[in-house]
């Protein structure tokens, strides 16, 4: 599930950053879809939009999207935040 997928690409960026207390990846779309190996075509980043709500609809992230919607500036939620540093100690 591409959702699932995209949660783990944005706690392990989140965990790159040094874990802030902000909660916030900043996640470009064309960037994010050839990290994942799903393309280039226009259809990926609808897909990846998608895959972005769907995480905003289960209380997992919120999303604002820049003026061109290239980047999506995404906040982790404090349960999820929470969860990770649970399993990842020292962080």
């Amino acid at each position: 599930m591409l959702s699932a997928r995209l949660q783990m690409l944005l706690v392990v960026r989140w965990l790159d950053l040094g874990s802030p207390d902000t909660g916030r990846v900043d996640l470009p779309l064309q960037e994010t879809a050839q990290e994942l190996g799903l393309g280039e075509e226009r259809r990926v980043l609808l897909e990846l939009m998608s895959a972005l709500g769907e995480l905003e609809e289960a209380g997992d992230v919120s999303v604002e999207w820049t003026h061109s919607r290239a980047v999506a500036a995404v906040t982790l939620s404090d349960r999820l935040r929470r969860d990770v540093r649970l399993l990842s100690p020292g962080q």
